[in-house]
């Protein structure tokens, strides 16, 4: 006699869908990264959380210097702030893509206000970013609601392959963080460029500000290139396609 599933076993069944399946799916694809930064040689240099109105210009203007451009994902909240600076940073051909609007963690907030935060974030920054621009799940954490509205928007989730650690308790040495990329021979490198509280926090903007100078000379001198997020994710799709 097969016994009925308990409320218990469909609850959990129901839980492993919403969290563990989209996670598995982030896990593939950050691995289907790694390979195709190692294989082109290529390093993304990504900004979360911006603009911050003292050090977006700041790495807008190390950026420059080198010739380079990056992936900047702004919150509708930030880009309120000063619409004119991500204006900036797009003029500069630097990639814009969403964070949401009010930066809610997937895990921890109901799914229909995650739809709405996300909604709600491409509509702010619709002047810098497409319906199908890329998008970065706050915190990294996704449910199947935040997958379900990305493919309805035909947006590309966009992970990242090296976490900087600039908004860790304890701040790792800026050439710790390079080596890694080293050694994984190119790669995607989460940073963030709001602007943090002083005095206590001015050491993470200046972390933010050193990494992404070593950064970009260890790029020259490994024969990386610096590319955008998204030219790097349509290349990582093809590369699939190609594999099947």
């Amino acid at each position: 006699m097969i016994l009925a599933p308990t409320l218990a076993a469909v609850g959990l069944l129901a839980l492993v869908g919403v969290y563990l399946s989209p996670q598995l799916a982030k896990t593939a694809q950050i691995r289907a990264l790694r390979q195709q930064c190692r294989a082109t040689r290529s390093l993304a240099l990504t900004y979360d959380d911006g603009p911050g109105a003292e050090l977006t210009p700041a790495l807008l203007e190390l950026l420059a210097a080198a010739g380079a451009r990056a992936t900047f994902f702004p919150t509708g909240r930030s880009a309120t702030r000063d619409p004119e600076l991500l204006t900036r940073v797009a003029a500069a051909g630097h990639e814009v893509g969403c964070h949401s609007q009010d930066h809610l963690h997937a895990w921890r907030t109901a799914p229909w206000l995650i739809l709405r935060d996300i909604d709600a974030g491409y509509r702010t920054l619709a002047r810098w970013v497409s319906p199908a621009g890329l998008y970065r799940p706050p915190y990294g954490k996704t449910t199947l609601a935040t997958w379900w509205r990305a493919r309805r928007r035909h947006a590309r989730l966009a992970w990242w392959t090296v976490d900087s650690g600039d908004t860790h308790a304890v701040l790792p040495t800026p050439q710790t963080i390079v080596e890694a990329v080293r050694r994984d021979g190119g790669g995607v490198v989460l940073m963030h460029d709001f602007d943090r509280d002083p005095p206590n926090d001015e050491p993470r903007e200046t972390f933010v500000l050193e990494l992404t100078e070593q950064l970009l000379k260890a790029a020259r001198g490994e024969g990386w290139r610096v590319c955008r997020l998204g030219e790097l994710l349509e290349e990582t799709r093809w590369s699939a396609a190609l594999a099947r």
